[in-house]
């Protein structure tokens, strides 16, 4: 009896071991992956307070040191993430059912806020060569984080960040309306350089007659060969590259670019409110740069920053207004724009102005899509006939309008243009106040 009893206790020790050694590999194989997954979503969520608060730096023009200290910020963390998530054990944990799915979406964002970390790095270093490596790393970013907005605008960050030289900056008075911005009232001079920018004063520039040079025999017939002699009529068109090589010619130095911008704009760029803010001026139109390295064009026109009128197929609505009378309106000028894209049964451009406090006149443009065809034009209802012209393979449409203070004016055109799968493109011409769009889709049942 007594062996009996000592052998009983000696298996309940040993199931009590074996329980013991069973429960505590389990906890081990339980706690493992936890402690994975909440060290990695420690380190993404740093890397996240690091990137958000690098979008909301008002510092971004030119980038003040906490820039350059938050992207190392979110590098350090986001590498730290992707230890933690490019093991072995993560990748059994990548395949375990319910696990599997946040496991491998972890993973992907650890490398994505990595890639953008890298291609900020980059950017940041201003050096020319490092750009296409750069947008790389941005690229790959975008592909897992499609949502970001700052990801959506990889090219303009680049093209920014490639500036180099002594650069013109003309300063834009909005109230007189013109393509690009306003009248220009004068001229400083900026030099981007990887150390920082150093900014010259603005001087006041005399609208003395410059120099007449060719802008190719569309721009004469359009604008007139003179126009490129008057500061006051050198940016009625709205593309920025005619208006920043009439300014560097009334400049009379050598410069390596142009920067065009209102006043109010520049006073306010360094205290702009992070990224979204600076995108959203230069989706607006208000900051507008030419090169004349090609090379540093080439990245600009695949911006908003160029302000480039480009034959690009597709549906197209450009609504540009010009003071045609000198009484500075363009403060006070509210406007909207309505597109109706149906080009199986026929598009319809509406452009409709609301006056301010004083009377004007205004020359209105309304350049459509190329290809396109204007069938019927009405002006506050009535029947009308637009000069018609081209521009850099769009058709333009044109009238001067009487606008008395509190007046409402409303230009139709009916047109037909090419069947596109493209999406519509509604460039806003920078003015005081934004322009309000309304896009739709016209019904395909033409009956």
């Amino acid at each position: 009896m007594g062996w009996a009893r000592i052998g009983w206790k000696r298996k309940g020790w040993l199931r009590t071991a074996v329980a013991a050694t069973a429960l505590t590999a389990t906890t081990i194989c339980l706690a493992w992956p936890v402690y994975l997954g909440v060290s990695a979503g420690h380190h993404l969520s740093d890397a996240r307070a690091a990137f958000r608060q690098l979008a909301d730096s008002t510092r971004l023009i030119p980038p003040g040191p906490e820039v350059a200290a938050r992207v190392r910020e979110a590098r350090s963390s986001a590498e730290a993430a992707t230890r933690y998530t490019s093991g072995r054990d993560w990748a059994l944990l990548a395949h375990l059912p319910f696990a599997g799915g946040p496991a491998r979406l972890a993973r992907d964002y650890a490398r994505a806020a990595l890639d953008l970390a890298k291609g900020l790095e980059l950017l940041l270093q201003q050096d020319q060569t490092r750009i296409p490596q750069a947008v790389t790393h941005l690229q790959a970013a975008r592909a897992t984080l499609p949502k970001v907005a700052a990801l959506q605008r990889v090219d303009t960050l680049a093209a920014l960040a490639g500036l180099r030289g002594r650069f013109l900056v003309a300063v834009q008075s909005p109230d007189r309306a013109r393509a690009t911005g306003g009248v220009v009232r004068g001229f400083g001079v900026v030099t981007i350089a990887p150390t920082g920018w150093t900014v010259e004063p603005v001087r006041e520039v005399p609208d003395a007659p410059g120099t007449v040079f060719d802008l190719g025999a569309g721009y004469a017939a359009r604008y007139g060969r003179d126009a490129t002699r008057e500061l006051a009529a050198s940016n009625r068109s709205p593309h920025f590259p005619y208006a920043a090589r009439i300014w560097v010619a009334h400049h009379g130095q050598p410069v390596d670019g142009v920067i065009g911008a209102d006043a109010a704009t520049l006073a306010r760029l360094s205290g702009l409110a992070g990224l979204p803010d600076l995108m959203k001026v230069i989706d607006q139109g208000h900051i507008r740069i030419w090169s004349a390295d090609p090379e540093q064009q080439r990245l600009l026109e695949r911006t908003p920053l160029a302000g480039t009128l480009t034959p690009a197929p597709g549906p197209f609505a450009y609504v540009v207004v010009n003071d045609a009378g000198g009484d500075g309106i363009g403060r006070n000028l509210d406007r909207t724009v309505e597109y109706r894209v149906s080009p199986e049964c026929g598009s319809t451009i509406s452009a409709t102005l609301r006056n301010g406090d004083r009377d004007g006149k205004v020359w209105v443009s309304v350049f459509t899509s190329t290809g396109s065809r204007l069938e019927k034009a009405y002006l506050d209802g009535k029947v009308t006939e637009p000069e018609v012209e081209m521009e850099h393979g769009h058709p333009v449409f044109s009238t001067t309008l009487d606008l008395v203070a509190g007046a409402t004016r409303t230009l139709e055109l009916q047109f037909v243009e090419p069947v596109s799968a493209v999406a519509p493109v509604v460039p806003e011409q920078p003015m005081a106040k934004p322009q309000r769009t309304v896009i739709t889709a016209g019904d395909r049942n033409c009956s």
